[in-house]
């Protein structure tokens, strides 16, 4: 039954294409460097990848990956509550915990799916989410997963956010939680971390940050936007990725109060 379904997807593709907006993957031979190697053997200058710091290919990250390798293998075998858990995630948990200045972390196999598995667990359709209009794909996906009232604010817009929370507490919420990434990874703006702080205090709401673009480069000692707009400690819930900025090859997180990370543990999907 394929061919009744080719035609519409020939279009589509074609249509993508006209509108140029066709992705195009460019093949990389060599390591991710200021400098890389294209399988057409030109060398160029990479501006564009996500590796702030240049830490994927720095020897001492390379040869901490080698010795986790001899000494704990490849691969977890399992889902973490079976038999997954390994000394070296409650141990990385731990580090991120510290680093951020908060209770507790859960690993994630991507900052995605730390997004997409956040909201579920927590939240009903008694409870409110209000997100920012420009937050990443990732938290729209965890957004819709959930049963939650759903509000959307206007980019960085501190007027219209307080005017959606007095909304969501008309309505009788139980509970709400401010969605914000850290830094918008497309434009560069930093959130307004300490004002939307200052209003979830005045309505009671929790507040969660996408730190995924922050992480360990923002900051006086890179603990992201959170950091750099003096919140450290007032922010409940904190999502971040070991694949940008720290240099890792895959991995995310999800950080914040005890409770919470537990809840995460035992029912994130």
């Amino acid at each position: 039954m394929f061919g009744s379904i080719k035609d519409q997807l020939t279009q589509e593709l074609s249509d993508i294409d006209a509108a140029g907006l066709y992705k195009r993957e460019r093949v990389i031979t060599s390591a991710q460097d200021a400098e890389i190697t294209l399988d057409d053997g030109s060398t160029v200058l990479n501006f564009c990848a996500n590796n702030y710091l240049g830490l994927s290919s720095h020897p001492r990250v390379v040869e901490a990956a080698k010795r986790a390798i001899d000494t704990h293998g490849f691969g977890m075998s399992s889902v973490r509550f079976i038999c997954g858990t390994q000394d070296i995630h409650k141990e990385l948990e731990q580090r991120i915990a510290d680093f951020h200045h908060t209770e507790d972390t859960i690993l994630y196999a991507a900052a995605f799916d730390a997004n997409g598995g956040v909201f579920e667990p927590l939240l009903t359709k008694e409870d409110a989410i209000v997100s920012d209009s420009l937050n990443h794909a990732s938290i729209i996906d965890g957004v819709r997963l959930c049963k939650a009232q759903r509000y959307r604010y206007a980019n960085n817009d501190m007027e219209e956010l307080e005017q959606r929370l007095k909304e969501a507490r008309a309505k009788g919420a139980r509970h709400i939680v401010v969605v914000t990434d850290g830094v918008f990874s497309m434009d560069g703006y930093v959130a307004q971390i300490d004002k939307i702080c200052d209003l979830a205090d005045t309505y009671e709401a929790m507040v969660m940050v996408d730190e995924c673009h922050a992480t360990g480069f923002i900051g006086k000692t890179g603990r992201g936007s959170i950091e750099l707009r003096n919140a450290l400690g007032r922010v409940d819930i904190i999502t971040g990725t070991l694949g940008k900025a720290m240099g890792g090859a895959m991995g995310g997180f999800t950080t914040g109060k005890r409770e919470i990370i537990e809840m995460l543990r035992q029912r994130s999907r």
